[in-house]
């Protein structure tokens, strides 16, 4: 019983901290965009000046302002605190951050899918109700 509680203490020792290694809340998006809708990524962290950020999209760290790189591309500016970006193929993307601020330099990533709209759809779930009509 000793082992089996230090095994799950263990997995979710490491389950909480990969977690945080990925997607830990410094860029905040969806996870999923819609192919053709412009979605915005931000951050709450504070850097050195209104526009000291550094956006780089699909692992392309020369990424820069109204370029497409893979399944993105990037609308306007990408020094901002907000980036806007329009999926332009459907497939994964990643997006990294980078900023200096008073305690150094900082970096953060974010990885989400690209769908199509074909897939998202909304179905109706209702209950249907049969009657037994068997006499027992």
């Amino acid at each position: 019983m000793k082992n089996f509680t230090l095994s799950l203490v263990l997995a979710l020792g490491f389950c909480i901290t990969s977690y945080s290694q990925c997607n830990d809340g410094t860029i905040v998006g969806y996870f999923t965009v819609i192919l053709g809708q412009t979605a915005s990524f931000t951050t709450a962290q504070n850097a050195q000046c209104d526009n000291c950020y550094d956006w780089d999209i699909n692992n392309h760290y020369a990424s820069s302002d109204n370029q497409t790189i893979g399944t993105l591309k990037i609308v306007g500016t990408d020094t901002e605190r907000t980036l806007l970006i329009e999926p332009t193929a459907v497939g994964t993307f990643s997006i990294h951050l980078s900023y200096m601020d008073e305690k150094g330099y900082h970096t953060a990533s974010f990885m989400g899918n690209v769908v199509s709209p074909n897939e998202i759809t909304s179905k109706r779930n209702t209950i249907t109700y049969v009657k037994d009509n068997k006499k027992r």
